[in-house]
């Protein structure tokens, strides 16, 4: 016996999915162009790193020291 598949479609499913794949499309690129823009900027920050011989990462969250306030204030 030959088992067969019969699938029903409502009226509107058939647009529905078109909008699915579309969107799915879209969100798939956005996730690309993110990834492409961390990896540009996880390596802007090593080259700057290498550059200035500290460890930017590292050193992002911290507040400056105050002789760096005092002395930017005073220009």
């Amino acid at each position: 016996l030959i088992s067969k598949i019969v699938r029903i479609e409502m009226k509107g499913e058939k647009d529905r999915v078109k909008e699915l794949e579309s969107e799915l499309k879209r969100v798939k690129l956005a996730l690309a162009d993110a990834t492409m823009k961390n990896d540009m900027l996880e390596t802007l920050i090593t080259l700057a790193s290498d550059h200035y011989q500290t460890d930017i990462k590292k050193n992002l969250g911290q507040q400056p020291s105050k002789a760096a306030t005092t002395k930017k204030d005073t220009q």
